[in-house]
C-alpha cells in the first residue's frame, strides 16, 4: 500500500513539483494524512526537484511552508479541543494513544525545544505539536521552533540526496 501511495506521491510531486511537497508536508504534521510520511516523499521529491541553489532553496521553502503550516494546524486542534481531537474519541485527526503517550513523554523530557529538534527524528516529526499543544506553548516560540525545524529538515534531506549520503532517519 505505501509503495503504492508513493509512487502517486512522486508522480504528483513530477506533475505540480513545489506545490504538491508543501501539499504532502502539511497533510502530514498537520495529521490529516498521515499514512504517507515524509520519509517516503520528501528525498523523492528532492530527487526529482532540486538541481542547484534556485530550485535548493524553492525546494526548503516548500518543506518549510507545507510543514509549518499543517503543525500550526495540529498544534491549533489539539491546543483547543484536547484529546477529543483524536479520531478514535469522536474526533478527525489519526493518531494512535501510544504515539499520542511517546510524544508527551518527550515533550515533558525535553521541554518546548523538542518541537526544534523533534522537526528532525521521523517519528517525533509530525506528532511533537500535540503535546505542544495540549501543553499551551507560546504560539510565537511554537511557529519559530516548528519553522527552524522544517527547514533545517529540508536543506538536510535536499544536501543528502543531491550528495548522495544516506542520513539515517532524515534521508
Amino acid at each position: 500500500m505505501f509503495q503504492n501511495l508513493g509512487e502517486v506521491a512522486l508522480n504528483l510531486v513530477e506533475q505540480y513539483g513545489y506545490l504538491a511537497v508543501a501539499l504532502f508536508t502539511f497533510l502530514e504534521a498537520s495529521l490529516l494524512f498521515p499514512l504517507l510520511p515524509s520519509e517516503v516523499v520528501v528525498p523523492g521529491a528532492a530527487a526529482l526537484l532540486v538541481g542547484g541553489p534556485a530550485t535548493f532553496a524553492l525546494f526548503v521553502a516548500s518543506v518549510c511552508v507545507g510543514t509549518t503550516a499543517g503543525s500550526l494546524f495540529a498544534f491549533h486542534v489539539f491546543g483547543e479541543r484536547g484529546r477529543s481531537a483524536l479520531s478514535g474519541r469522536g474526533g478527525h485527526l489519526r493518531m494512535s494513544e501510544e504515539r499520542l503517550e511517546r510524544a508527551t513523554g518527550w515533550f515533558r523530557r525535553w521541554g518546548e525545544s523538542s518541537v526544534l529538534w523533534g522537526r528532525l527524528l521521523p517519528i517525533l516529526r509530525s506528532v511533537v505539536s500535540v503535546p505542544a499543544g495540549l501543553a499551551g506553548m507560546a504560539r510565537w516560540k511554537f511557529t519559530l521552533y516548528s519553522a527552524t525545524g522544517a527547514l533545517a529538515f529540508g536543506a538536510l534531506v535536499a544536501i543528502a540526496v543531491e550528495t548522495g549520503l544516506s542520513l539515517v532517519g532524515i534521508a
